[in-house]
């Protein structure tokens, strides 16, 4: 009997936890999307121009 009632408070406790958690806004999810799809964009042109060059760089070495 002590274990329904330990996982009844639990699952009282675990509500009241998940009762703090502030979701973000549909405009903020939007943002945070947009954020993250130009960062990986810049990072990716970024990385292929370093590629690039470097695999030029070793052409003309070898």
């Amino acid at each position: 009997m002590d274990k329904i009632k330990a996982f009844i408070e639990y699952v009282k406790e675990a509500k009241k936890e998940l009762d703090k958690v502030i979701f973000p806004t549909p405009n903020e999810v939007k943002q945070a999307f947009i954020s993250v799809t130009v960062m990986v964009t810049a990072i990716t042109l970024f990385l292929s121009l370093v590629d690039l060059i470097m695999n030029a760089v070793l052409k003309a070495v070898l």
